[in-house]
């Protein structure tokens, strides 16, 4: 084959797949439309992790839903009076357990649960829907050999449980509907 059918070809092989794509319905990812123009967000009172409660403000899932809120033109109001509605995070809480030991009685297995508790309310309080909550749950495995890799792979998976919960709230607050 010379080079102008090698091209022809593989632009044919691009115009089916593309034509294929379509067909199924799929399409990239564009930025988010949500049903509101500005937003109060409502810090939770205590960021939960294990048994010990600090300051609500650095629960980590906020800055991450604010952040993508404000990149897709979000305003983000101080009051709840001058938003159309608000984003209420109840309770943000992060555990750790245990889940096995080893002959020695050294954990070996550990569950890690990331747990965000929300409300989409107006200024009336009137309810944008129903109180969710999401729960994200990740198993990982410890060896004392390997504890800096461990430790890294631990925060990993905890920021990824973080984004994961940020995602889900997001993908909710573009389904929310005004209170009829």
């Amino acid at each position: 084959m010379n080079s102008r059918s090698t091209r022809l070809s593989a632009f044919a092989t691009a115009i089916i797949v593309a034509a294929l794509l379509s067909a199924c319905g799929f399409q990239l990812r564009g930025a988010a439309v949500y049903p509101f123009t500005s937003v109060f967000v409502q810090r939770p009172t205590t960021y939960g992790v294990g048994t010990i409660n600090i300051a609500g403000a650095v629960a980590p899932v906020v800055p991450d839903v604010i952040a993508s809120l404000t990149n897709n033109g979000v305003q983000i109001k101080t009051k709840i009076e001058d938003a159309d509605f608000a984003i209420r995070f109840v309770q943000v809480f992060f555990d750790k357990r245990v889940l096995s030991l080893s002959g020695g009685g050294r954990a070996r297995e550990f569950e890690l649960e990331y747990r965000v508790r929300y409300e989409f309310v107006d200024a009336k309080g009137r309810a944008w829907g129903e109180p969710g909550e999401i729960t994200i749950r990740r198993d990982f495995s410890f060896s004392e050999s390997q504890a800096l890799a461990k430790e890294r792979e631990e925060r990993q998976l905890i920021r990824d449980m973080q984004l994961d919960a940020a995602a889900q709230v997001l993908r909710r607050l573009q389904a929310v509907k005004r209170p009829g």
